[in-house]
């Protein structure tokens, strides 16, 4: 009986040492995979705030008078020379 348990605990030594090394090379990888993700976050993160910040400076209202006034040749009404039409509730929504 004591030569079986002996026989296991020399076939399981190897195996948790073969375990252990699996495990520190496991952690290596995922490791390095984390860094790489981490960079590729940062990226798109810069990336994301010029972004924001470019669409801040086209939703400016001073470009926007410069773009409809020199490139589209909008020019801004007078509040006298504006005509509405206010629709009623339930008209011009297709229900006939």
């Amino acid at each position: 009986m004591k030569k079986k348990w002996l026989l296991i605990l020399i076939c399981l030594v190897p195996l948790f040492v073969f375990m252990n090394v699996y495990q520190v090379f496991r952690y290596r990888q995922v490791k390095t995979e984390i860094g790489f993700l981490e960079a590729e976050q940062q990226d798109l993160l810069e990336n994301n705030k010029r972004i924001i910040a470019g669409i801040g400076v086209l939703q400016s209202p001073g470009r926007i008078d410069e773009l409809a006034g020199k490139e589209l040749d909008l020019k801004k009404t007078v509040t006298e020379g504006t005509l509405r039409i206010i629709v009623p509730a339930g008209e011009g929504e297709g229900n006939e």
